[in-house]
């Protein structure tokens, strides 16, 4: 089920807090904690196989094997086996589902997968007691990360779980929850859909483009796969507040960063943390001398790379990222680097540097092949600067916004169908560079008719642009 659909909004969600909210009424009055742990796993089941029942089949089985193998561990001595049958049953489902041409890939396969692993690795590290089926059954489904993360650590949600049950219902989080939920829609729904048609278009056509018709599409997918994945981010959160919950911080404004290693404190922050954690520190990480450590950050972004897409423009997108972060990291580690001071103007050009760089590599992590990728990266090179693709423009021309034109009357002017195109390309571009995080907007927003207002706007334009629902960009991965 997709959270900007019909079916979500006006069915499921619903349900989905009346129900939680009367368990928990009947939970705190009873003390009956595994009735709410068990509403809240059948409601995650329905959401996950709303649209593909088969997807329940395998995240079951997922879960029962490595209970079972979490078990074991707690009852025997030979943990260190234990985990490596474990890790070795997650990673060759995970190949198979993801990289053999399997009939189907299971729904989020990579998140709970990751899920599962961490779970299974904190609990060889003795950072895990006693987590009974309800609790871990709860910590893998939760709905609003199952699908695309955040990849949450067990630590980070089985103290929740046993908190939320006798928590009492908290107007404010319910309602910072709705803004926060409704603002991420936004995102995706208004934003990152109308960017993702011009790219789409872009890279159909790609023989038919010009220099100018090039940076367009590849401007559009980075702020497209930018709206995607903050919005997305945004609503899981969202939903999670509605419910108690607090999931980790897995978006930061990263194309901000002044470098890449800054990049990638801000993108997707809870993979790094989960390849860092469990695949960085145990080859060593920063303890076996400088060129291990370099050798070991190219690791990740290879693995980050294959994990992502079965391509080379996958491994070439991740190495992209690896090399360029070794290279940031060495500069930063010279003895004589000294203090890190830039000035206003330095900031600036550090800062377009890099999203200029981030540009050029998604090219290849949204091309279908490398050779598509660089045809793309040829056109712009070639400098050949003449009028914009007409359906190219179209693809920004909002029927909303484009009525707008008509009754003023601008629409006969020559250049009225690229008004859009120029407006939406610099309203999505000082969004992400200048306007304060969703997060930190809804965690100030207060009750009151103004933003009432507000919000009630935005979500209705919202689900009337649900005509043209879309999936999101990391569903896929």
């Amino acid at each position: 089920m997709l959270f900007n659909s019909y079916a979500f909004v006006f069915l499921f969600l619903p349900i989905c807090l009346l129900g939680f909210y009367i368990c928990r009424a009947i939970t705190g009055s009873k003390g009956k904690d595994w009735l709410l742990k068990v509403f809240l796993i059948a409601i995650s089941l329905w959401f996950y196989g709303f649209l593909k029942p088969e997807n329940i089949p395998v995240l079951l089985i997922s879960m029962i094997i490595n209970y079972g193998i979490y078990g074991l561990m707690e009852r025997r001595n030979d943990k260190k086996s234990l985990l490596i049958w474990g890790l070795f049953v997650n990673l060759a489902a995970l190949f198979f589902f993801k990289y053999t041409g399997s009939f189907f890939v299971p729904l989020g396969i990579s998140f709970f997968t990751f899920s599962q692993i961490a779970f299974l690795m904190e609990s060889y590290r003795g950072n895990l007691r006693r987590v009974n089926a309800l609790d871990y059954g709860v910590y893998i489904t939760f709905f609003p990360k199952l699908a695309e993360g955040p990849i949450a650590l067990p630590a980070e949600m089985l103290q929740q779980i046993k908190e939320v049950c006798g928590k009492k219902l908290d107007f404010e989080e319910l309602y910072r929850g709705i803004c926060l939920f409704t603002l991420g829609l936004g995102k995706k729904v208004l934003l990152s859909d109308t960017l993702g048609r011009a790219a789409d278009y872009g890279y159909s056509n790609l023989a038919s483009l010009n220099s100018g018709d090039a940076l367009i599409v590849m401007l559009s997918y980075t702020l497209q796969i930018y709206f995607d994945f903050s919005g997305y981010c945004d609503m899981a959160m969202g939903i999670a507040g509605m419910l108690g919950f607090t999931l980790p911080l897995n978006f930061d404004s990263p194309y901000r960063a002044r470098n890449i290693i800054e990049f990638w404190k801000g993108w997707h922050i809870t993979l790094t943390r989960f390849f860092t954690r469990y695949l960085y520190i145990p080859l060593g990480g920063n303890r076996k001398g400088r060129t291990r450590t370099y050798l070991n950050t190219l690791i990740v972004f290879l693995v980050s790379g294959i994990w992502h897409g079965a391509g080379w423009q996958f491994i070439i997108w991740g190495m992209m990222h690896g090399v360029l972060y070794v290279i940031t990291r060495w500069m930063s580690e010279r003895k004589d680097a000294g203090p890190q001071r830039q000035s206003g103007v330095k900031r600036v050009l550090s800062t377009a540097g890099t999203f200029l760089y981030v540009n050029i590599a998604w090219v290849f992590f949204r091309a279908p092949s490398v050779k598509e990728a660089l045809s793309l990266l040829g056109t712009m090179i070639k400098c050949n600067f003449t009028k914009i693709d007409r359906n190219l423009a179209g693809c920004f021309n909002l029927d909303e916004f484009w009525y707008v034109i008509k009754v003023l009357r601008i629409d006969k002017w020559q250049y009225a169908h690229y008004i859009l195109t120029v407006l939406l390309l610099l309203v999505s571009l000082l969004l992400v560079f200048f306007a304060k995080p969703a997060v930190k907007t809804a965690e100030k927003m207060k009750p009151s008719v103004r933003n009432a207002v507000m919000m009630a706007v935005l979500f209705v334009w919202c689900v009337v642009s649900f005509s043209e629902v879309s999936s999101f960009i990391y569903f896929n991965f």
